[in-house]
């Protein structure tokens, strides 16, 4: 004789963004989700796909419920993702107010997404040989926002801010990061060096003249300076297409 209980099942709806993470025949609707045994609500939904911290708000049966809240079968979920203009009551929000100013760490996979965002005056921390570990240590002790395109390190439970980049292009990643992580007003264009993060300061033109090439020399006559690697800057062409982008951003 065949003592298994059968599966448990409750129907979840996830909303807005969420629905990126998920197959095509569960986006935008109610969908089952079958499960052995009681089951705690972050893992069941994170199992479907999508990392916790994209979840802002979680209701079982119109509940607002916590991530180790357990599912025991027949429930009906309703799933949100992070909300910019509709907060609702703190207590009951999964994820917590992202950092200001805006500071970030982000993944291998982003290099040339944290120059554009370094262009823009933002802090962030990037480097070719970070773990999943390092970086969530590296996040939690300077309250940085983790930007990645690994859903893994999104699903670990230390993560507590955190947003997964959908685009591939960087310049598209731009836009998109500044409409999700609420960054309108925060730029602070040519404030931050995108070699080394460091913060980059108006110096005098005789300070610097020896290390310019010569047509910068004639055509020039406000520069700035890294404090940290020393690299030097001034508004060329390259300044002329930051502020296309900014405007492009702002629309």
């Amino acid at each position: 004789m065949n003592h298994e209980r059968p599966p448990r099942e409750a129907r979840f709806r996830f909303y807005g963004a969420l629905n990126d993470f998920l197959p095509g025949q569960r986006r935008q609707g109610p969908a089952p989700y079958r499960f052995g045994g009681p089951v705690g609500l972050r893992d069941s939904i994170q199992a479907q796909g999508v990392p916790h911290p994209e979840v802002s708000l979680v209701l079982v049966d119109s509940h607002p419920r916590p991530p180790t809240f357990r599912l025991h079968g027949g429930e009906r979920i309703s799933v949100y993702p992070r909300l910019q203009h509709l907060l609702p009551d703190q207590a009951d929000r999964w994820d917590t107010p992202l950092p200001s100013p805006r500071r970030f760490i982000l993944d291998v996979h982003l290099g040339k997404l944290c120059r554009e965002l370094r262009l823009l005056g933002f802090d962030c921390f990037w480097s070719n040989d970070l773990d999943d570990p390092v970086i969530i240590d590296l996040a939690l002790a300077q309250g940085r926002i983790i930007l990645t395109r690994d859903l893994g390190i999104l699903k670990q439970a230390r993560v507590s801010w955190g947003y997964f980049v959908r685009h591939t292009d960087p310049t598209d990643q731009v836009g998109e990061v500044a409409d999700a992580l609420g960054l309108g007003g925060q730029y602070r264009p040519l404030s931050r060096c995108i070699n080394c993060n460091g913060l980059v300061a108006k110096v005098n033109r005789a300070d610097v003249e020896k290390e310019l090439p010569p047509g910068t020399r004639r055509s020039y006559d406000t520069f700035y300076r890294c404090d940290d690697c020393r690299q030097v800057y001034w508004r060329g062409a390259h300044y002329a297409g930051l502020m296309g982008k900014l405007r492009h951003i702002e629309k």
